[in-house]
């Protein structure tokens, strides 16, 4: 894929706040940031940015896509999230300066950085976590409970558009509406999957909830 940018608007668009100039960060500034560093960002990274860099909604609800002025580099990483604690960062790989879509890893704030794989493609990593965003907050109206354990309930047969799985978490998407699923933990009072939904507006949340049989907490 030469350009991700359509990409990205389209996300946005589905989740209905379609991206405005205001939200597109310009090549000097992004130039800027590569210069200082000495590198390249990839394409994945560099068209988000491009389009969404200074998008709010979404871009620092939970965790935080940084300025390029904060960008760093460790380990051959250029650094380009944060956790809402700093507890974790993102990263994307430099190691190959011509590839367009790079693996992301998540880094352990320590001294020094511990870097883990966490997926092999920049631009699916954005998408689900634009859409963790989303329910964390992003959109005005959300809700979480525990999928049912039985039902016959397809997400492509209504409508559901599926982004890609980051760290076990599932992202799915149709207009105005997100749902996000997790597998049930290693305790004992996880013993279900997780869903966790947000609306665009009260009526959208609702349609979920009673299209998936589920009560939000």
């Amino acid at each position: 894929m030469a350009s991700f940018k359509e990409y990205y608007r389209a996300l946005y668009s589905t989740f209905g706040y379609p991206l405005t100039e205001s939200a597109s960060l310009s090549p000097k500034v992004l130039r800027a940031a590569e210069d200082h560093l000495g590198v390249r960002s990839p394409a994945a990274l560099r068209d988000y940015y491009s389009v969404a860099g200074r998008e709010r909604r979404f871009n620092a609800r939970h965790n935080r896509l940084l300025p390029p002025s904060e960008w760093t580099i460790d380990k051959k990483r250029l650094i380009f999230m944060e956790e809402n604690q700093s507890v974790v960062f993102w990263g994307v790989s430099t190691r190959n300066p011509d590839s367009d879509d790079p693996p992301v890893s998540q880094g352990i704030n320590d001294e020094p950085i511990s870097w883990y794989p966490e997926h092999r493609r920049c631009s699916v990593f954005l998408a689900v976590m634009l859409h963790y965003q989303a329910i964390s907050g992003g959109f005005r109206y959300c809700g979480k409970g525990d999928a049912p354990e039985r039902t016959g309930y397809r997400f492509e047969e209504h409508g559901w558009n599926y982004y890609g799985e980051v760290n076990s978490l599932f992202a799915y998407s149709r207009p105005n509406q997100v749902v996000c699923l997790m597998p049930p933990g290693d305790l004992p009072f996880m013993q279900s999957w997780s869903l966790l939904a947000g609306g665009k507006t009260a009526s959208d949340l609702r349609i979920i909830a009673a299209e998936l049989g589920v009560t939000f907490e």
